[in-house]
């Protein structure tokens, strides 16, 4: 199938990068194994200027967390009223929007899968998410839609360092919430599913009322990989994720963003790495990160995540953590002192 710019898979990354692709004035062939987008869960996107500007645009904003809670353990550690900070919104309906723009565009959207193989017709893109990756290389997680009795702004993370993971809750508006799991140590999804459901009654006293509920893998310890045999890569297939927040959506939005400048400029791969530097650090930071807890073990890490400050989770919740504001932090606070390795 002949084109400038051929995509190969079209969840946030892949729509994104044929909406702005084809907008520019390439010829974009975009292929999907599903003619309309559904995804288990990553309904949060960190808000950014430019993250802003393609929510509005495609209508695809619920509501925002603005106040986040922090636990360990289910013991609340820190809790922070930072503003909108996290957009929730309809993940389908950001995908399916943003296909029609690139269709709009010119862009030509197919059913189609197979893995991308570069060649002499333009430039081929890798954009299928965890399913890129070996499967071994991605946690498992679980989300249920259910009715509830909680905050419309509000967001907790709880983390569970004996199982290497987390539980979210955060508000979808409307008397519903998304609350979900995802751990390293836990690869059963019916286990995974009966532990988020035990979890919310321990968190409310209550038994949640499911709409919906569905799993899938999220590739926290796959390699970054820009390109790879001639094929660009973006989002989750270059290995964008966040290992100790799961966080993906900004990722793929902004590399996706950056591979379409990259290639309009003629700057190629250089080019898209540059572009792609603030983001990168946050990744090589949270990969440290997660094995740094690993290597610790649960007792000894319960007590650093209990002992770090307000800023940290701040930094944490606004996608802003990379090692030169660790460091902030860390000498900010010198009664911090991390564990002996």
């Amino acid at each position: 199938m002949k084109g400038d710019i051929l995509i190969h898979g079209l969840g946030v990354a892949g729509a994104t990068l044929a909406y702005l692709t084809s907008k520019l004035g390439f010829r974009v062939v975009g292929l999907d194994v599903a003619p309309y987008y559904r995804k288990a869960c990553g309904d949060v996107v960190t808000l950014r200027s430019y993250t802003w500007e393609l929510l509005r645009a495609t209508g695809s904003i619920l509501t925002f967390a603005r106040r986040f809670e922090v636990r360990v353990g289910g013991v609340e550690v820190a809790y922070l009223n930072l503003g909108p900070v996290w957009a929730v919104v309809d993940k389908p309906k950001l995908v399916n929007t943003l296909r029609s723009m690139a269709e709009a565009e010119g862009a030509k959207i197919v059913k189609g899968k197979g893995a991308p193989e570069a060649g002499s017709d333009g430039v081929v893109v890798d954009a299928r998410g965890p399913y890129a990756h070996n499967l071994n290389e991605s946690v498992l997680t679980v989300r249920f839609i259910a009715k509830a009795r909680w905050d419309d702004d509000s967001a907790l993370i709880d983390f569970d360092p004996a199982n290497l993971g987390l539980y979210w809750v955060f508000p979808l508006g409307d008397g519903r919430i998304n609350m979900g799991a995802g751990f390293k140590k836990v690869e059963d999804g019916g286990l995974l599913k009966a532990l988020t459901l035990k979890y919310y009654r321990r968190l409310t006293g209550e038994n949640a009322q499911v709409l919906d509920v569905r799993g899938a893998p999220v590739a926290v310890e796959a390699p970054v990989k820009l390109v790879e045999d001639g094929v660009y890569k973006v989002g989750e297939a270059a290995g964008l994720v966040n290992s100790t927040s799961g966080e993906g959506n900004r990722y793929a939005i902004h590399s996706a963003i950056a591979l379409a400048r990259a290639i309009s400029k003629g700057r190629g791969v250089k080019g898209y790495k540059e572009l792609l530097q603030g983001v990168l650090d946050e990744i090589t930071l949270s990969r440290l990160l997660l094995k740094l807890v690993e290597k610790l073990g649960p007792k000894t890490s319960t007590k650093l995540l209990e002992s770090l400050p307000q800023e940290f989770w701040a930094y944490y919740f606004k996608g802003r953590l990379t090692r030169r504001t660790l460091l902030r932090v860390l000498r900010s606070n010198l009664n911090i002192l991390l564990p002996t390795v």
